[in-house]
């Protein structure tokens, strides 16, 4: 077991779904990549562009309540998955200053706090104590940050365009996309779950208002339309998986 390994694994290992940009040594533009988890001494990030181990990469991670943190590290370990067509690496963090690793800590237990507490406002649900209803509203279109490639078709062309699920529940998804979507179309949206997952799900979405434009594209929710069961039950199971991840329980 190398060094840097052995390093990450004296650290709690967060997960996490978090889009980033990631600047890779020799190259001048970023790369979309997604944080998957996160500890004082490493991370882990999906992406679908190849990089060789060694590598030296660095990003900004984004925190809610102050400026994002500056962080870079080396490739360590690089898996392919040929299923969703992704690279995933493994990144020890290196000469990290005093003050960045701190703070980096500090960000790992206020977010493992605030998963915690949200597992609790599930549990109240389950013992229906009061408050129930609302809780139950919230539960069913929980959402979690998502970084899947999806595929989609539109009535008003042949053919298929490819987006990207940003966010996800049963209830629906937030995609980026290359078009518009009319709130009068019904929209086929294809993607297989992370994980592992080898079936393509296959869901009717209706559009919903709120198109935002980001960068020459465009970010609007759907609303999936009389799903199948079994995709969403599919939906649900990832969604559990990845909330009881962040707790340390998966």
């Amino acid at each position: 077991m190398s060094t840097a390994t052995q390093n990450r694994r004296l650290f709690f290992r967060l997960p996490l779904f978090v889009r980033v940009d990631l600047r890779v040594a020799g190259l001048r533009v970023p790369i979309p990549a997604t944080v998957t988890d996160i500890s004082g001494g490493g991370c882990a990030l999906q992406t679908r562009t190849m990089l060789k181990p060694r590598t030296v990469v660095e990003f900004y991670l984004p925190r809610a309540d102050a400026a994002p943190l500056r962080l870079a590290g080396s490739l360590v370990k690089v898996n392919y998955v040929p299923g969703d067509r992704t690279f995933r690496y493994a990144i020890a963090f290196e000469a990290m200053p005093d003050d960045v690793h701190d703070a980096l800590l500090r960000y790992i237990s206020h977010e493992q706090r605030r998963a915690i507490a949200a597992a609790r406002g599930e549990e109240l649900e389950a013992t229906g104590a009061q408050g129930a209803p609302r809780l139950q509203e919230m539960r069913a279109g929980r959402r979690i940050e998502v970084n899947i490639p999806v595929r989609y078709s539109t009535p008003d062309a042949q053919g298929t365009f490819v987006g990207t699920a940003v966010d996800l529940s049963t209830g629906g998804a937030r995609l980026i996309t290359e078009r518009i979507l009319r709130q009068e179309w019904n929209v086929i949206v294809r993607f297989n779950l992370p994980h592992g997952a080898t079936t393509e799900l296959r869901l009717h979405a209706h559009p919903l208002p709120g198109v935002k434009s980001t960068r020459g594209r465009y970010l609007q929710s759907v609303a999936w339309t009389n799903p199948d069961p079994r995709d969403t039950e599919a939906i649900d199971r990832f969604v559990q998986h990845a909330r009881l991840a962040s707790l340390g329980r998966a």
